[in-house]
């Protein structure tokens, strides 16, 4: 509905969004602050991600060729050095020869060394000036533990009421081991409320059957992260966390060293939200519930989060509007609908 609008605007706009299948379709040109540059190109977001591509890729093969001339430059200077200690030795440990002539050699050899190789100090130094900054994506990594159930998570004629008024019209699905599942359905139709049910968290009455297999470790992903308080080394004693673990993984999701001396609350809301998926990707869990992931993280972390998913499967129920990802990532997508919408 907002695209449809702006589409139908007949005047220039700025628009700040993550969410790129918006972005094509309301945007003309693209202003992106990459990590080195700003770069801005004409046609929407996917047009600026497929020039982006090219260019990596051209530097990425620029790159390789720049570091094999410098490795054999290396080996040439390093080739011209031992030529010149060979000689050297040769001068010290022969006494029965010219020493006088031995010496001239030597000392030629060694001048002539010194020249070639300040030489090529000077043009290995030019090629590394050369190589450029690619910017790549970090992989995270998962404490994902499997568990011998097939079938984690079962809602059978599923319902939510508050207040006596039901929240949505009755809900039935199965996530298994192997699957992504999506949430999906307008603001209001209840899916943070479903996750809160899941949580035991629900104010309201559940109907029907929302069942969790036994024994299961679940990692959340809350929308609300605001109890996340005090230094990162507290943080992760209290979540019983592996410290550097988590550090490690804020680092790959772009938060600078520096701030990890900063007080979590302190912080922007988009570190503590990567502070939030930080502690789920930390922890040892069989079954992973996210609630709008995304909210807050730039493209690049999207992507990461994305590459992710795709790479190890980790059975995943969330919710998030960016159909994006949604198109990414989800092997089912679960529709709430709303009573009002009958």
């Amino acid at each position: 509905m907002v695209a449809a609008y702006l589409k139908a605007k007949r005047q220039g706009l700025i628009i700040t969004s993550h969410d790129q299948d918006f972005l094509n379709q309301v945007i003309d040109h693209t202003l992106v602050i990459e990590r080195q540059q700003l770069v801005l190109e004409q046609g929407n977001y996917a047009t600026y991600s497929a020039q982006k591509k090219r260019r990596d890729k051209a530097a990425i093969h620029s790159n390789q060729q720049l570091r094999s001339t410098i490795k054999n430059l290396k080996k040439t200077r390093q080739q011209r050095l031992s030529w010149a200690q060979r000689a050297e030795s040769e001068k010290k440990h022969n006494s029965h020869a010219d020493k006088g002539f031995i010496g001239a050699k030597s000392a030629r050899m060694m001048k002539k060394t010194i020249t070639t190789t300040n030489r090529l100090s000077q043009t290995i130094e030019q090629r590394k000036g050369l190589l450029t900054e690619v910017e790549e994506i970090e992989p995270l990594s998962i404490n994902y533990v499997p568990d011998h159930h097939q079938t984690l998570l079962t809602a059978k004629n599923l319902c939510l009421s508050l207040d006596g008024q039901p929240l949505f019209q009755p809900l039935s699905f199965a996530l298994t081991v192997s699957q992504q599942l999506s949430l999906i359905g307008p603001n209001g139709a209840g899916k943070t409320s479903l996750i809160q049910a899941l949580r035991g968290q629900f104010a309201g009455r559940v109907t029907g059957q929302l069942q969790l297999a036994a024994g299961l470790t679940v990692s959340y992903v809350r929308q609300n992260f605001s109890s996340n308080h005090g230094s990162l080394q507290t943080f992760a004693a209290a979540n019983h966390l592996p410290a550097e673990l988590l550090l490690t993984i804020l680092r790959k999701l772009g938060m600078e060293r520096t701030s990890f001396s900063v007080p979590i609350e302190k912080m922007s809301m988009g570190q503590q939200k990567k502070i939030e998926l930080a502690r789920s990707l930390s922890q040892k869990a069989n079954l992973y519930i996210w609630d709008e992931p995304l909210n807050y993280l730039d493209t690049y972390n999207q992507e990461q989060l994305s590459q992710l998913i795709r790479q190890f499967r980790p059975p995943l129920l969330f919710v998030e509007h960016d159909q994006h990802f949604i198109n990414a990532v989800a092997s089912q997508q679960v529709r709430i609908q709303p009573l009002a919408q009958r």
